[in-house]
């Protein structure tokens, strides 16, 4: 949809130790911090489509919580994120208050999504692009380091806000509500056609449905579908292991001095390099991560601690 009205709202990056802001309007970035997000091939093309399997390619892999689900295309792949709308909507009225109004909410997923290189937030933690998946991590950045502070100056938001629904009143600027409202006025026509079209609408979609189940053999059987389970599984097995595995490095106790120097990651592992102070670290590091995951192998040279995590 067409933004109507310009904002002059000031565009924040929200973390979890982000300041209370007291006055002000704003556009809120949620770091990644505050979803889950994964990377997922799917039986289909169309990201409606895609956004009707959500929940299941979270199945069993979720918190408890009121849970929402937003896809996108990404190459020959979806991108799925999901969001707890309560918890969100608790750490806005703790983040924004007195005379401070949010006016929308974005993922850092969508709005950092051509991101290129490494960019710094603060003096312990980084966004990078892992993959296609814009991921929060506790590194300094060594290399053309960028702040967020730049990237947000001139920053042009996407379209993909976000809704809280039942919660969004009480975070949201009333104001912005009423802008909204002029908008849907405004377009109040074409709706109306849009209603209008609605059975035909249907019946378009239902016929597309027959040939999509035709062209693709898609299932229709229980047996098909505990195949097309088996595979989701498999590749939420793989992208919750790489996700264990940057947890595991973010409870690792660094020295002064030391920083995360890169990471990469494949379906088959994790390698993640650590600038150390010594060679010496190798054995604590390596015994500290091997509490919580599965550590392969490591290897130490001229201070630079290669690990590679099982996936």
């Amino acid at each position: 949809m067409t933004k109507i009205f310009k904002s002059n709202n000031k565009i924040f990056y929200l973390t979890s130790t982000s300041s209370i802001q007291e006055s002000g309007g704003f556009d809120v970035i949620l770091s990644p911090q505050f979803y889950w997000v994964k990377k997922v091939e799917l039986p289909v093309k169309r990201v409606s489509q895609a956004l009707s399997l959500a929940e299941s390619v979270y199945a069993n892999s979720l918190p408890a919580g009121d849970f929402a689900f937003e896809a996108s295309k990404s190459g020959e792949e979806f991108v799925i994120i999901a969001y707890d709308k309560e918890k969100i909507s608790q750490v806005l009225k703790e983040k924004f208050i007195k005379n401070a109004k949010v006016s929308g909410i974005y993922f850092a997923q969508n709005e950092f999504s051509e991101l290129d290189g490494c960019c710094g937030i603060d003096q312990n933690n980084s966004l990078i692009n892992l993959n296609g998946l814009v991921l929060q991590v506790p590194r300094v950045c060594t290399e053309s380091r960028k702040e967020i502070t730049s990237y947000l100056e001139n920053k042009k938001l996407s379209r993909n806000k976000i809704s809280l629904g039942a919660f969004e009143s009480s975070v949201v600027d009333a104001k912005e509500f009423y802008l909204l409202a002029a908008g849907v006025a405004i377009l109040f026509a074409s709706f109306v056609m849009d209603t209008i079209n609605y059975k035909s609408e249907i019946s378009s979609l239902e016929k597309q449905r027959v040939e999509l189940v035709s062209k693709y053999d898609l299932p229709q059987t229980s047996i098909q579908l505990a195949s097309i389970k088996k595979s989701l599984t498999k590749t939420f097995t793989t992208q919750k292991k790489i996700r264990d595995a940057l947890f595991g490095v973010n409870s690792v106790k660094l020295k002064k001095g030391e920083f995360i120097e890169s990471i990469k990651a494949n379906s088959k592992e994790t390698v993640i390099v650590i600038k150390v102070d010594s060679n010496n670290r190798e054995q604590e590091i390596k015994r500290e991560l091997s509490k919580t995951i599965n550590v392969k192998s490591t290897n130490v040279e001229n201070d630079n601690l290669t690990i590679r995590i099982g996936t």
